[in-house]
C-alpha cells in the first residue's frame, strides 16, 4: 500500500464549529493570555478565550494548556467558566512548548473499519495541524463515510488533545478527492510534499527546513498507477524501509520520520 504527505493553512479560530461528516475546518488556535502567569496566582480571562476552552471540552476543576504573554506555557486549572469569560489557576510551568515546531498536514485517504478514529488521535498526538480525509479509488467512498462513524473525527480530536496536553487543536477538512486537493491552494503552498511509497527508492529526501510540510499516506490497496502519477507531478516519492505498512501504521511511521527529519524529534 503506498502512504502520501501534504499541507493546509490554517483558517482563523472565528470559523470553527462548523462540521459536516467530520468536519471542522478551522483549528483551534493555543489559548493565549496576555499577561505574564505566575505560578498559583488566580488570573482572569474574557470570552474569547472562553469560547476556546469550551470548544475544547474544558470543564471546571478541569486542566488545560495555555500559553502566557512571554510565550511560556501552563498547565491550569480551570475555576470558573462562562460565556463571557472566567477564571483560572497554573499550578505547572512546562518544560517545553507542546506545540510542534512545523507545520504538517496529513491527507489520508479514508480508511475502512473505522480505522479513522485511530488516525485522528495518534495524529494529533504527532502534533499535525490539519488532516485531510482523500477520497481514492481504493479508499472509503462517500457513501459508506456514515460507517465509518465521520461525525466522531473531531471528538477523537478533542480527546487526544487533551490527553497529550496539546493547546491548539487540528483542522478536520471534508473528504476531498485526491484530485481536488491536489489542486488546491494548500497543496501548491506547501514547502514540502511527499508520499510513501513503496515502489520508489530509499533516497533521502533533501529539503532545508521546510515550515509547512503535507505526508500523504494511500488506501488499502495502495493509489491506482493514474493517481501516482498525479501525486507525482506534485509531491516526491518517499520510501520508508522495505516492508509495505498497513495504512494506518504508515501514519505514524510517516509523521515520526517528518519530526526526526525537521521536527520535534530533532536532536540538539
Amino acid at each position: 500500500m503506498n502512504p502520501m504527505f501534504r499541507h493546509r493553512r490554517r483558517p482563523p479560530d472565528d470559523t470553527a464549529g462548523r462540521r459536516s461528516h467530520g468536519r471542522s475546518d478551522a483549528p483551534a488556535d493555543p489559548p493565549l493570555a496576555a499577561e505574564s502567569l505566575s505560578l498559583q496566582v488566580p488570573f482572569s480571562f474574557d470570552a474569547s478565550l472562553a469560547a476556546r476552552l469550551a470548544r475544547r471540552e474544558v470543564n471546571q476543576k478541569e486542566a488545560f494548556t495555555i500559553r502566557d504573554g512571554q510565550g511560556v506555557f501552563y498547565r491550569a486549572s480551570l475555576k470558573e467558566l462562562g460565556p463571557s469569560g472566567g477564571t483560572a489557576v497554573p499550578y505547572e510551568r512546562m518544560a517545553c512548548s507542546p506545540e510542534p515546531v512545523v507545520e504538517i498536514t496529513l491527507a489520508c485517504a479514508v480508511l475502512a473499519r473505522q480505522r479513522m478514529i485511530f488516525v485522528m488521535q495518534k495524529a494529533t498526538e504527532l502534533g499535525v495541524s490539519a488532516v485531510v480525509p482523500l477520497l481514492t479509488a481504493c479508499s472509503v467512498q462517500p457513501a459508506g463515510l456514515e460507517h465509518e462513524k465521520a461525525h466522531a473525527w473531531p471528538g477523537q480530536i478533542v480527546r487526544a488533545a487533551k490527553q497529550c496536553r496539546r493547546s491548539s487543536l487540528p483542522a478536520v477538512l471534508p473528504p476531498t478527492p485526491l484530485a481536488a486537493f491536489l489542486a488546491s491552494h494548500a497543496a501548491s503552498s506547501a514547502d514540502l510534499c511527499l508520499f510513501l511509497d513503496d515502489r520508489g527508492d530509499a533516497a533521502q529526501v533533501a529539503a532545508n527546513s521546510p515550515q509547512r510540510i503535507v505526508l500523504f499516506v494511500g488506501p488499502e490497496g495502495g493509489f491506482t498507477d493514474a493517481e501516482r502519477a498525479a501525486l507525482k507531478a506534485r509531491a516526491r516519492p518517499w520510501t520508508l524501509g522495505g516492508r509495505v505498512l498497513r495504512a494506518e501504521t504508515a501514519v505514524l511511521v510517516g509523521l515520526a520520520a517528518i519530526h526526526l527529519g525537521w521536527g520535534d524529534f530533532r536532536g540538539p
